[in-house]
């Protein structure tokens, strides 16, 4: 152990002879600063001021007992942390095992001879030194993540200021496609980590056009040549070289540069298909098609209607169903007065808001019209085979 370490040591026991032998032998050791309690009422307020390396404590005492002591001190941040010694010539082990589940390090019988005790708690503040090393190594990785994410945030922003002077209206699109993106992600029920990944992929997703010739960059796809198509579709690459740079995003950095791949596995720069394509590929994959098409000047129905043309071929089924949902919502906005409900929910005499879809893309029943007990046994007997995603919109 390090001579110079100041190690600080708590006793709480009713005994003052106890309390006494402890500290008298304890304090032997230059490098323990010793405290004492006659109870754990007062020892815990003891222990968040000086914050002990370990805590020895009686198990039988007056008011608050050792187990509920320790279970006091494991919850409260501040000293959680502590090695808890109990101080007991209790032999019921059912009664040790239920303390070692609440927390308690060691037991200590009463009678145990000082050499062995100060053996212990020697080892013990080994442990204790390796514990808060581990904790300082922690704490200083967590701020060098705090700062690695503070410094991706700023670099996010440079880029997408970049692409906006090169691409205006760009910047619009991010948010669009990242508030997409989340919504997907969270219908799929992604975990966490990978819906960041997701989420700043779509943000970035058309960073790669910075190195397109401006004339390709802004054209109408519908009037470009078969070669200016062919290096426009060069952008998922040189998007993904780029964001390759960042670290800790290597797996956006793959799905910006796979977001052209299709379902079908017509799709570049691999071929792939289906689940051979990344989650994250597909849902670019998705928010690309549609943010094209609008920028080609489709109406509303004209891109929803050519979305679902490409499910299956362009477009993951599943993937595209949430993508449609989310448009459709937005646009229907917070102030009409149609809502989406269950498939269990439908009953006669609803009439739908919107066409009824399944998630192959097939046109179940259209909107306007007004359900009776066939239709609705229709739309329940179709959900079983082919899925309807999201439920179902009624006026």
């Amino acid at each position: 152990m390090n001579d110079i370490k100041n190690y600080k040591i708590l006793i709480v026991d009713d005994s003052p002879t106890t309390l006494s032998l402890l500290c008298a032998l304890l304090s032997k050791e230059q490098t323990y600063s010793v405290y004492q309690a006659d109870n754990a009422e007062k020892a815990i307020k003891i222990a968040r001021e000086i914050i002990p390396d370990i805590i020895i404590s009686d198990y039988y005492m007056p008011g608050t007992d050792g187990i509920e002591f320790c279970r006091q001190v494991r919850n409260d941040a501040e000293i959680s942390s502590s090695i808890f010694i109990l101080l007991t010539a209790e032999t019921d082990i059912s009664k040790k095992i239920n303390g070692l589940e609440q927390g308690i390090d060691d037991y200590i019988e009463k009678s145990i001879s000082a050499k062995v005790l100060l053996g212990k708690v020697k080892a013990f503040l080994k442990i204790k030194t390796l514990q808060n090393d581990l904790i300082k190594e922690k704490q200083k990785l967590q701020a060098a993540n705090e700062q690695l994410e503070r410094n991706v945030k700023q670099l996010v922003g440079v880029l997408l200021k970049i692409l906006e002077i090169h691409i205006p209206g760009s910047s619009k699109r991010a948010d669009d496609s990242r508030a997409i993106a989340e919504y997907i992600a969270k219908e799929l029920g992604l975990d966490t980590e990978k819906s960041k990944i997701i989420l700043f992929a779509a943000t970035l997703h058309e960073i790669g056009k910075i190195g397109l010739p401006e004339k390709i960059a802004k054209a109408d796809l519908r009037h470009l040549t078969q070669k200016e198509i062919e290096i426009y579709r060069q952008f998922p690459l040189v998007g993904s070289l780029i964001l390759s740079t960042i670290t800790g995003y290597k797996d956006a950095a793959y799905d910006v540069g796979h977001l052209l791949e299709n379902y079908d596995g017509s799709g570049t720069p691999d071929g792939l298909m289906k689940e051979e394509i990344s989650i994250g590929a597909r849902i670019l994959r998705a928010i690309n098609l549609q943010e094209e098409l609008f920028m080609m000047g489709h109406s509303f129905q004209d891109t929803i209607a050519k979305i679902r043309e490409a499910i299956g071929t362009l477009l993951d089924p599943y993937i595209t169903t949430h993508l449609i949902n989310y448009l459709s919502d937005k646009k229907r906005g917070a102030a009409i007065t149609s809502k989406k409900i269950s498939i269990e929910e439908l009953k006669s005499g609803m009439v739908l808001e919107e066409d009824v879809y399944s998630v192959s893309g097939i046109k179940i029943l259209p909107k306007g019209i007004k359900l009776n007990d066939r239709m609705v046994e229709i739309i329940k007997e179709r959900n079983i085979v082919d899925p309807i995603v999201g439920g179902v919109a009624i006026r």
